[in-house]
């Protein structure tokens, strides 16, 4: 039979003793300055009064969208993950294909073999998907293959960790 792997059990959740999570300095700035100009056009709607109705109506509307995606941005993008030996940030994504080359990527890990010239195709869709983490200095690579089962992705192979030279070349082979 086979075995199922949760949801909570994927790279992106997983922990790794490198990575960590930081305070993103710019990103709290930016839901600051965001905020501050929702605030000022709510106070430029006050200002303004019964004078001119339909531009009071649509600086408040603007002043509070922006509050709200300002508030929504801070609590959502104010941290980002850091790999811990190089200080790079690291991105999340996931990459689909279909069968065929689940299955190549799949033989690729098991050899750990990445140095092969031919490119993986991905779409926008397919029964397969790579989960990935990548740093932006291409120091650390993490990723995990799943396959499409009805409903559901179901994880085909182990959580990957490569770092320094060896993430490189997978993250060359992949094009991420």
């Amino acid at each position: 039979m086979k075995e199922t792997t949760c949801v909570e059990d994927t790279i992106f959740s997983a922990s790794h003793p490198h990575l960590y999570k930081k305070l993103s300095s710019r990103q709290v700035f930016l839901a600051f300055i965001v905020a501050l100009c929702g605030f000022v056009m709510i106070s430029f709607s006050w200002l303004l009064g019964e004078s001119n109705d339909t531009l009071s109506m649509v600086s408040l509307t603007v002043g509070i969208i922006m509050a709200l995606v300002a508030i929504y941005h801070f609590f959502t993008k104010r941290h980002e993950t850091i790999y811990g030996p190089t200080g790079s940030v690291v991105r999340a994504g996931s990459l689909y294909m279909d069968s065929a080359e689940l299955q190549h990527l799949q033989q690729m890990i098991k050899k750990n073999d990445f140095t092969t010239s031919s490119r993986l195709v991905f779409k926008e869709g397919g029964n397969g998907r790579l989960d990935y983490l990548v740093s932006k200095d291409g120091k650390f690579v993490a990723m995990q293959l799943f396959q499409f089962v009805p409903y559901t992705y179901e994880a085909v192979s182990e959580r990957c960790y490569y770092s320094d030279d060896a993430a490189a070349s997978v993250a060359r082979c992949i094009n991420i």
